[in-house]
């Protein structure tokens, strides 16, 4: 898998010129603090740099060098009591995300507390003052209140923090479609100017011409190295012969190259135009599942806002899965999870090798495939998918539910997985439904409904969890 870049955080600590003045030493010993506020999170971000201000000038000149060094958040750090005008005029003008971190050094206040402690402990009104201006401004931005050594109010700040990145870096994202949207599939339908502007991400067409002529140029040597890679990877299935592994190969190279060259982050494309095309002898599901390990984001039959999502899931949780859900067994309570071939084998079952296996094509003209065979690990998962309401308006849908330990089926040979959720099958069904979702899912490992809201909370999108 692609490494996920940690958020690179720029953190201003805000204090008073009144105690400047008050006492000379002030500023030194909050910075001393300051550092300790952030040392818990410094494994998990890039923090550009760390200072106190007191005066607007200096915040002025912080937020403008964090804006230079392309900081996808903003850790704003209440120090002490501070006044909310020296600071909030030039946090109005920023479009970096903006997270408050409301904590102190004390962890008691004890028998021995005296006026020293309170001078150097006192943050809870000046996070109110900031707080309240943002607030009335109708600025957006998130919080978290705890002790610095609170594990986890740190979690929570890293989340909201990872959920600045997000935001921040999926307003630059940009989402291929190979063919068009499937004829009358209605819940894919989105407005791409509207995507753009509101939410970030930006609609980048493909041709079916460029994608054969790259086709037409991939080396053998290449494909060679891939075979070796493939071999030593994965457990290859005796009846998949080395002409369609190789010719799988092929069409994997060349939807990398094209990929690269159109610096995509996410990937649709519907099958039926490549069927139709009449130049292509096979579907690249091999090259799509390998990509959906390496970072990209994918949905099937040109589903543009869902291959968007999950790349931004990516982003937020660390891998994503792009599914459906397909066939339910009302004995055991659960759903069967599964598309035509796409998954993203970084999810698949740690005790095995995934298999490569012959897949024939229901379509004519359309040749056989080297598929995946390989069910999932089992463990917590969350669904996660986004549509618009009736005005127009972004929304997601959340549901945190488990991966059911199974063996794969013996007559299904393709990616697929079970859910089990923890109520009855037809009561998850019927609320997913009448939340309006639609009918493609990105799946994300753990417990990450709580991390999607933060997300959707700085981008102004509601989030329904069900």
């Amino acid at each position: 898998m692609r490494k996920i870049e940690k958020p690179k955080v720029a953190v201003i600590g805000l204090s008073l010129e009144l105690y400047h003045h008050t006492w000379p030493d002030y500023i030194s010993r909050q910075d001393v603090q300051l550092r300790k506020f952030i040392s818990g999170i410094e494994s998990s971000v890039e923090i550009l740099f760390h200072n106190v201000c007191y005066l607007t000038e200096q915040v002025e000149d912080k937020v403008s060098l964090a804006s230079k060094n392309q900081a996808d958040a903003l850790l704003i750090v209440p120090m002490c009591y501070t006044a909310s005008y020296m600071s909030v005029p030039v946090l109005l003008e920023t479009n970096i995300p903006i997270i408050i971190f409301n904590t102190q050094e004390l962890f008691e206040v004890s028998d021995g507390f005296g006026d020293d402690d309170l001078v150097m402990n006192h943050v809870i009104q000046g996070t109110q003052d900031v707080t309240n201006m943002l607030v009335r401004a109708n600025k957006v931005f998130g919080l978290v209140s705890g002790h610095y050594q609170d594990e986890m109010a740190i979690s929570e700040l890293v989340d909201w923090l990872d959920a600045a990145k997000t935001f921040r870096r999926t307003k630059k994202s940009r989402v291929g479609i190979l063919g068009s949207p499937f004829q009358d599939m209605g819940d894919f339908g989105v407005d791409e100017i509207m995507m753009g502007a509101k939410w970030g991400p930006h609609l980048i067409y493909l041709n079916l011409g460029r994608f054969h002529e790259l086709l037409e140029n991939v080396d053998e040597k290449s494909i060679d190295l891939t075979v070796e890679s493939d071999k030593e990877f994965f457990e290859i299935d005796e009846r998949l012969s080395e002409a369609t592994h190789r010719n799988s190969i092929r069409l994997e190279l060349a939807l990398r190259k094209l990929i690269e060259e159109n610096s995509l982050d996410a990937f649709t494309m519907n099958f039926q135009d490549i069927v139709n095309d009449g130049r292509f002898n096979a579907i690249p599901f091999l090259g799509i599942n390998k990509l959906l390990a390496e970072g990209l984001g994918y949905a099937g039959e040109g589903d543009i806002a869902r291959a968007a999502l999950m790349s931004q899931m990516h982003l937020l949780c660390g891998k994503a899965n792009f599914t459906e859900t397909y066939t339910v067994d009302f004995k055991r309570n659960l759903i069967l999870m599964d598309h035509m071939q796409e998954c993203n084998p970084a999810f698949a079952r740690e005790d095995r090798k995934i298999k490569l296996i012959h897949m024939d094509f229901w379509a004519k003209g359309i040749g056989p495939y080297a598929g995946m065979y390989f069910t999932l690990e089992p463990g917590p998962v969350t669904l996660v998918t986004i549509t618009t309401n009736s005005n127009g308006e972004f929304y997601y849908v959340c549901y945190e539910t488990n991966i059911f330990d199974a063996e794969p089926l013996k007559n299904f040979f393709k990616p697929h997985w079970f859910i089990r959720p923890e109520e009855r099958v037809g009561d998850f069904l019927t609320r997913y439904s009448m939340s309006g979702a639609p009918h493609h899912l990105i799946a994300v490992p753990g417990h990450c409904a709580d991390k999607v809201k933060k997300l959707a909370y700085l981008q102004r999108f509601e989030c329904i969890v069900l």
